[in-house]
């Protein structure tokens, strides 16, 4: 899911970038970007697993992500610079889709956080708004800001519904952690 989001947070940076929007509708998406990559290197230097067949992983990662590149800053066109943005809410789908599945199936959301997806929800509602403030009615950038408003609130209203049932589960993880 990691290398979804270098890839989700990429597309939205170099789409802004490419496009010629101002750098203060998509600073914040670039520098998340950089350290999602970050993360992933991180992961890579200290995961604990065998590294004989890592070098050759992370050769080939790092080989698609310089064609991916090149894609972006030399093949496509203005005209077809969208196509990063179609991939993004297919990503958001998949993570946080899954996610409000599995809350729905156990009928507790485990350890999120109340403040962070109200927060998350909160920072794609004013995204939304400086985004078509600065950008305009981009609707490639409005539609994944969409999508991640809808999932973020399913997400808030899920912790908000489960909450006792979560708080039983939580309590009874501390009780067999003391036994």
């Amino acid at each position: 899911s990691t290398y979804g989001e270098v890839i989700m947070y990429s597309n939205a940076a170099f789409y802004n970038l490419r496009r010629g929007n101002p750098f203060t509708a998509y600073g914040e998406t670039f520098m998340v970007m950089v350290q999602t990559v970050v993360v992933v290197l991180m992961i890579w230097r200290y995961d604990g697993e065998e590294k004989s067949g890592r070098t050759n992983n992370v050769g080939v990662v790092c080989g698609a992500y310089l064609v991916y590149l090149f894609v972006v800053f030399y093949v496509l066109t203005q005209d077809t610079i969208y196509i990063l943005m179609v991939y993004n809410p297919i990503v958001l789908l998949t993570s946080r889709g899954s996610q409000i599945l599995a809350n729905h199936q156990q009928k507790q959301t485990g350890a999120q956080s109340l403040a962070t997806t109200g927060m998350n929800l909160t920072g794609s509602l004013i995204r939304t708004v400086t985004t078509i403030k600065e950008v305009g009615w981009d609707f490639h950038i409005l539609r994944s800001y969409g999508v991640s408003i809808t999932l973020n609130m399913i997400l808030f209203t899920q912790i908000v519904m489960y909450r006792e049932n979560t708080k039983r589960m939580l309590d009874d993880i501390k009780q067999k952690k003391k036994e």
